[in-house]
């Protein structure tokens, strides 16, 4: 404190310094209390406002319903397409690649295009993506599906995609480690990979399912 001309104490430079710290601090915290400047909580999504007995039941009923699109999948509209394109060789491995790998072209067109189109587009390739990439799981041989008799050249078409789905967890990890390696070796500051690569790499993996349905899962 010091001293003014008539002898009443003021507060010197840091004192005042200090007071004026203190309230600013006093008025962010009621300002954060009133709710301006706090952080907007995120709400629960729809599957989480369910309770524990609709969770499960929602579970076991996806898990249910998922099986037996599998089911009706391979023992109705897989077989009955073979049977239409089955005596073409080339147009029946496409067809057949277009069950679980078209999906994988799917997603990556809609990679690619995210953030350049409209909300209306986006939500439209969002619906046949999504559409897409449930069916491709749905392809996922399993001991009913290696049972259907397929035309030779349809039948490498249909699981070169699905073998393809099998393997996500798999080329997922490599393709992870082969990025990871690529950043420490080339020293990329950004190591988010954008839409626009994931796209490509999406696409890429499409057409070597078809390639490889087309010639070396036959040999």
């Amino acid at each position: 404190m010091t001293k003014g001309v008539n002898g009443a104490k003021r507060p010197n430079g840091v004192e005042g310094a200090k007071g004026n710290r203190a309230a600013k601090r006093a008025k962010a915290n009621k300002a954060r209390k009133g709710g301006v400047g706090a952080k907007p909580v995120k709400a629960p999504n729809w599957f989480a406002r369910r309770s524990g007995w609709q969770q499960a039941g929602l579970v076991l009923g996806g898990t249910a319903a998922g099986v037996g699109a599998h089911l009706l999948l391979w023992a109705t509209a897989i077989p009955e397409v073979g049977a239409v394109v089955g005596r073409v060789p080339v147009l029946s491995t496409v067809v057949g690649w277009l069950f679980a790998g078209g999906a994988f072209a799917a997603l990556g067109v809609l990679a690619l295009n995210h953030d350049s189109v409209g909300p209306a587009a986006l939500r439209r390739l969002k619906i046949v993506a999504g559409v897409w990439a449930v069916v491709g799981l749905l392809c996922i041989p399993t001991g009913f599906a290696n049972d259907v008799v397929l035309p030779i050249d349809y039948w490498a078409g249909v699981y070169a995609g699905a073998y393809g789905v099998a393997a996500v967890p798999l080329v997922f990890f490599v393709v992870t480690l082969l990025w990871a390696l690529t950043v420490k070796v080339l020293r990329i500051k950004n190591s988010d990979p954008t839409n626009k690569p994931v796209g490509w790499v999406l696409i890429a993996y499409s057409a070597l399912l078809l390639v490889w349905g087309s010639s070396l899962l036959r040999m």
